[in-house]
């Protein structure tokens, strides 16, 4: 469950696991004080070799238009709230599953950054291919630049937080399946953290 507030009104979306591996998401807006959904969608079916799939985290961007769903197949999909029935605005997928051991866990986790001017955003997520990837909502999904690798561990990416480098905290802090943790605080040209 994501949970938007701002103002006088707040939103929130519930992800549940239905029958025949379908999941619905809905939109809520408590304001209204209904109990019913203001919108519904179901998430789309895996694209991937997996069998089944769920949803493992959901965030709103700051502006509370745009949802970011990471998802257990290693995707991750860009909705636009207003429009939730129209389905994702943009899908983003990690590289394949190893084809060793367990399947893993997906992306695990996502998050929304914003550019110092506030105008630009991006999706931040770690997956199964041991990377901390860059997605560029204004640019095609297909496009070569989508996906740039922030960081690389040699498991599946367990946890990851970015940190507000203008308040002095570290950009990047990212936790890996096999127990290790790594601290990143220098930046590239970019602004974005060094592997």
């Amino acid at each position: 469950m994501v949970v938007l507030h701002q103002g006088r009104w707040s939103t929130y979306v519930l992800i549940t696991c239905g029958e025949n591996n379908q999941h619905p998401i809905r939109l809520y807006d408590v304001a209204r004080k209904s109990g019913h959904s203001v919108a519904k969608t179901t998430l789309d079916p895996s694209a991937s070799q997996v069998a089944t799939f769920e949803a493992t985290t959901a965030a709103f961007s700051s502006e509370g238009r745009l949802l970011a769903v990471a998802r257990s197949d290693n995707a991750v999909h860009m909705y636009d709230i207003r429009a939730l029935t129209k389905g994702p605005l943009a899908r983003f997928k990690h590289e394949e599953l190893d084809a060793i051991g367990s399947a893993g866990y997906g992306a695990v986790h996502a998050c929304w950054v914003e550019g110092r001017d506030r105008r630009r955003v991006g999706i931040i997520s770690g997956g199964n291919d041991g990377c901390v990837r860059v997605w560029d909502p204004l640019i095609a999904s297909s496009d070569k630049s989508q996906g740039k690798v922030l960081a690389r561990t040699e498991f599946d990416v367990a946890y990851f937080a970015m940190g507000d480098m203008w308040a002095g905290e570290k950009p990047l802090v990212l936790g890996h399946c096999g127990g290790g943790l790594y601290v990143y605080d220098h930046l590239d040209g970019d602004s974005l953290p060094i592997c």
